[in-house]
């Protein structure tokens, strides 16, 4: 078996890796700082400033981060002026809808503040978030170029400094404005990331061209066309999100919604370094392997991502439920104990929520935009009706439930979509390592609903240990020939 894929992507995913953890890291100490400072209820706020803040990007990109990201992989081996057009192109666009995105922001400030706060006090916050849209669309124009080109360590090195300096701001405005300080950080961090990245990307001198009116029509025709139903289908899933923490927002004294924000914080911000690598890596060279016609070479690759994020993926989720509670307790504090009964059957959903993400780029990769958008914003929809639905049913669980019903569902479609339409097949490695991955969760969950703590705690322990091993021999085959378990087995015939 050739092992091309498993060292690059794996690679990739080392790199992002590293930059991702060193973003955990910080992004650690950030949220025991505002969990302690702000409170639980505070904290809730912040997940809903930034839910509004995403909503109104997702509504004025249109999908330019996918779109763009692809349009520029499927172009890098053209000529050098094609090139270079539609990269200016992407640089106009994204301007164009962070200024878009900033008029929005301001002239329905007061509304948005009353319907999310049933007050206009918070008016001026959306007004001085107009600046942050604007450099926010900056930053996204220049990682959009800088990801489609393939540029992975101008992009990593870019994002430490704003990882690191983000940080630092965030904490200094959280202290001396307390919640008012959210917004401040905002501001100030996406300007400063636009600085650091203005900078960093100077050394880059793109070629001059000039796109006619004919051009830019085509392109805008394109681009908003291919985008829309993306920039829709983010904008569902955003408004989605937010109808789900408005109604958890008064139950509790906004308690739930800061479990809430704090469930999803650790199943996706924490969780998810691999899903920053495929994004960042594993669409562009997608998209660039299905544009030249190589379909088999795209679904090895496919399969080959497959293994790679669930074999990633496997370890650290089950080390979770072991160590979840502890986890929780030390990032945030002993209030938000209760959010380990979200990761119950949430964290067994992350494992489906990487098919679709692996498989879903092949939608994406073969610009089957419609397709895409129904199975996303079915899923978005679902995904409110799911988590009302079974939150009133069994509390806190019913929340990481749903979650998990409703990406086996997405999933399930998916994987009959992309066989049907592109013939494409799991390998047996991956049908395998589903399997194993879907019987050690039943087993851990089972394990969790029926039988003392101490006993859950072991049989979780035993799951982590096969997993940990498993994964480790899995990937020292495919990355280094086997040649770390050689020396591990010579080391103890000695």
């Amino acid at each position: 078996m050739s092992t091309s894929n498993y060292k690059s992507l794996f690679k990739a995913t080392g790199l992002f890796g590293m930059v991702e953890a060193l973003r955990i890291f910080l992004r650690i100490g950030v949220n025991k700082f505002a969990s302690t400072y702000l409170g639980l209820a505070g904290y809730g706020i912040v997940g809903l400033i930034e839910n509004i803040t995403q909503l109104i990007s997702s509504l004025t990109s249109f999908g330019i981060q996918f779109t763009g990201v692809r349009a520029i992989a499927a172009q890098k081996n053209s000529d050098e002026v094609s090139l270079h057009k539609t990269i200016k192109f992407v640089t106009l666009f994204t301007i164009a809808s962070g200024t878009l995105a900033a008029f929005i922001s301001v002239v329905f400030a007061q509304q948005i503040s009353k319907y999310a706060f049933k007050t206009t006090d918070y008016t001026i916050w959306f007004v001085i978030l107009g600046v942050y849209f604007v450099c926010n669309s900056y930053v996204q124009g220049k990682t959009i170029i800088l990801e489609g080109l393939q540029e992975v360590r101008k992009l990593l090195l870019l994002n430490v400094f704003v990882n690191i300096f983000g940080a630092l701001v965030i904490v200094v405005c959280y202290y001396y404005f307390y919640l008012n300080g959210i917004v401040a950080a905002m501001v100030v961090t996406s300007a400063l990331n636009a600085f650091i990245f203005w900078r960093g990307t100077q050394p880059y001198q793109l070629i001059k061209v000039t796109l006619n009116k004919e051009e830019l029509q085509t392109n805008l025709k394109y681009f908003s066309k291919s985008g829309g139903l993306l920039a829709i289908n983010t904008t569902i899933g955003l408004a989605c999100f937010f109808l789900i923490r408005m109604f958890f927002k008064p139950i509790d004294n906004g308690h739930v919604l800061g479990y809430y924000h704090t469930g999803n914080t650790l199943m996706v911000a924490y969780v998810g370094i691999v899903f920053i690598a495929i994004s960042k890596f594993y669409f562009p060279r997608l998209s660039q392997t299905l544009q030249q016609k190589q379909k088999e070479d795209g679904s090895l690759l496919v399969n080959n991502q497959l293994e790679l994020c669930l074999l990633t993926l496997m370890p650290v989720l089950f080390l979770l439920y072991l160590i979840g509670k502890s986890c929780i307790e030390l990032l945030f504090s002993t209030a938000f104990l209760p959010v380990y009964e979200i990761l119950v059957f949430g964290l067994a959903a992350i494992f489906i929520k990487g098919i679709n993400y692996v498989v879903g780029y092949m939608i994406l990769s073969h610009n089957h935009i419609k397709t895409y958008f129904y199975i996303n914003a079915l899923s978005d929809v679902l995904n409110v009706v799911l988590t009302i639905a079974f939150y009133r049913w069994i509390g806190l669980y019913g929340i990481g439930l749903a979650i998990l019903v409703n990406y086996s569902l997405s999933a399930l479609y998916t994987l009959y979509y992309v066989k049907k339409s592109y013939d494409f097949k799991m390998n047996k490695q991956v049908k395998n390592l589903f399997m194993g991955l879907t019987f050690a969760n039943i087993v851990v969950i089972t394990a969790y609903f029926k039988t003392e703590s101490l006993w859950f705690y072991v049989i979780t322990f035993c799951v982590f240990m096969i997993a940990l091993i498993y994964s480790a021999v899995k990937l020292d085959t495919y990355l280094f020939d086997g040649k770390t378990s050689k020396k591990i087995r010579s080391f103890f015939k000695k």
